[in-house]
């Protein structure tokens, strides 16, 4: 695996994005309080994140294909707790 300074570069960026969905995450968890999130935005978020993922695929970026599933993973439990502790 021959990763130039270009993919060291992106890595970073992603992982530093991906750390805000962390702490969200986390931060949500932990308060129950979804009031100020959009169900629509984490929505987007994970299927970008999604679609990002198969496009590493097919360039066969696969540090990228893990950071950008992780990051859907994470998009996507904080859509379940949107959906879960949002008030009728």
């Amino acid at each position: 695996m021959n990763i130039d300074a270009w993919q060291m570069m992106g890595t970073v960026a992603a992982l530093s994005f991906t750390v805000g969905f962390v702490d969200q995450l986390r931060l949500t968890y932990k308060t129950k309080n979804v009031d100020g999130l959009s169900l629509l935005q984490w929505a987007v978020f994970a299927a970008a994140s999604g679609m990002f993922a198969a496009y590493y695929v097919h360039l066969e970026q696969w540090m990228m294909v893990a950071v950008s599933i992780f990051g859907t993973c994470c998009c996507l439990a904080i859509f379940a707790m949107i959906m879960r502790f949002r008030k009728s």
